[in-house]
């Protein structure tokens, strides 16, 4: 099958679209202008209103592109209902690492999203949501115990994510992140 190059249009959109997510993770939302876009890009001011509608929205737009990002992630970190006992502590591992390894792919994007008024406390929130709908699945099946409600251990999660999202790992570090997740999560901090 013939690969398909992006057409004049498409390839400025792109641009215009890594520039936005570049400035808006390096200034903020409100420190950032149309025109501050639009030079990194190397594109003018009006070729940005050929493809987005404002600075808002095209925030906004990335936003939602990561959240449904990080949606399909915590999807996917569903703990299988069969998982054993001794399985634990390295699948927890696993569903750790997939969400530092998203947040690393686009450290610009994920700063954006997760980090970086105004969309970081309604990303958070939703995610709460999320994991809580995985967790209570999961104590259904008695992987996670029922006396800490779901959006309890759902929050922790995402307060270590915060923290640790923040920490620009390499492959092994973000590994090394993850398996201490595991060990908290299934053994506790306890010695």
């Amino acid at each position: 099958m013939p690969v398909r190059h992006k057409s004049k249009g498409e390839q400025t959109r792109a641009r215009l679209r890594e520039a936005a997510i570049t400035v808006f993770a390096r200034n903020g939302f409100h420190g950032t202008k149309v025109s501050d876009i639009v030079a990194e890009a190397g594109l003018s001011q009006p070729s940005f209103y050929l493809y987005f509608d404002s600075k808002e929205s095209t925030y906004e737009a990335l936003v939602e592109e990561f959240r449904e990002s990080l949606r399909l992630v915590t999807l996917s970190n569903l703990i299988a209902p069969d998982t054993q006992k001794a399985e634990l502590e390295e699948r927890v591992a696993v569903s750790f690492r997939r969400f530092l390894d998203f947040m690393a792919s686009d450290r610009s994007l994920t700063e954006i999203g997760f980090f970086h008024p105004p969309g970081c406390s309604v990303t958070k929130q939703q995610m709460v949501g999320w994991v809580a709908d995985n967790i209570r699945k999961e104590q259904v099946h008695k992987i996670f115990r029922k006396d800490i409600t779901a959006e309890e251990i759902a929050r922790l999660l995402v307060g270590i994510l915060d923290q640790f999202g923040w920490i620009d790992a390499d492959e092994a570090e973000r590994q090394r992140l993850a398996d201490v997740c595991g060990k908290l999560f299934c053994s506790g901090a306890g010695s």
